[in-house]
Order: C-alpha cells, then sequence, then structure tokens
C-alpha cells in the first residue's frame, strides 16, 4: 500500500535502509566463471544483474531525494548498497563495478 511505500521511502531519507547481495559464488551452474551479478541473463539489453540492481538504486536515490528534498539538502539520503564477495570472486568484482564506474552511484 501507499502507506507502507512512503514509510520505507521516509526510512530511506533518514539513512535507516540498506540493500545487500550475497554474491559469494561463481555462475559455474550457468556456464559462467565469474560472479553471477555480472552474468548477462540475456535481456534485449544485454544489463547484467549487477547493472539492473545498480541502476534501480539510482532511481530509488532520486525518487526518495524528491519525495524528501529538506534530507536532500541535508546530505542525510543515503541508501548504502553491500555487496558480501569471496576470496574467488572479490577481486574480479571490484574491478567490474569500478571498469562500469559504479552504474551512477557513488563508490
Amino acid at each position: 500500500s501507499d502507506d507502507w511505500a512512503n514509510a520505507a521511502y521516509a526510512s530511506m531519507s533518514k539513512g535507516q535502509v540498506a540493500f545487500i547481495v550475497l554474491s559469494g559464488g561463481q555462475g559455474t551452474r550457468l556456464g559462467f566463471s565469474r560472479a553471477k551479478g555480472m552474468y548477462d541473463i540475456n535481456l534485449p539489453s544485454h544489463k547484467t544483474l549487477f547493472q539492473l540492481q545498480g541502476e534501480r538504486l539510482v532511481k530509488l536515490h532520486q525518487l526518495v531525494r524528491a519525495k524528501f528534498p529538506e534530507a536532500a539538502a541535508k546530505g542525510a539520503v543515503r541508501i548504502p548498497w553491500y555487496i558480501m564477495t569471496s576470496p574467488l570472486n572479490d577481486a574480479d568484482t571490484r574491478g567490474f563495478f569500478k571498469e562500469n564506474k559504479y552504474f551512477g552511484l557513488d563508490a
């Protein structure tokens, strides 16, 4: 409902929400040797899972900032995105994000 959505947006405007992705495994069952978040899931856009998530988070930042301009003016609208990696894919994942300019998010 709108009440739930507005409560969530309000929490985001206060820095009380974060997003977590567990990305410790490889995409070997998909025939892919890198982290699954880097996998092209064959959408017409050829976007990876990480890219889709990053772009959605950018839009969510924009939405919350528009709904709560006073919090945005104070720099309070921050929605951290934590990505758990493993020794197998940590360096590759970090490089992928850097190479893609963090999908428009602050590093």
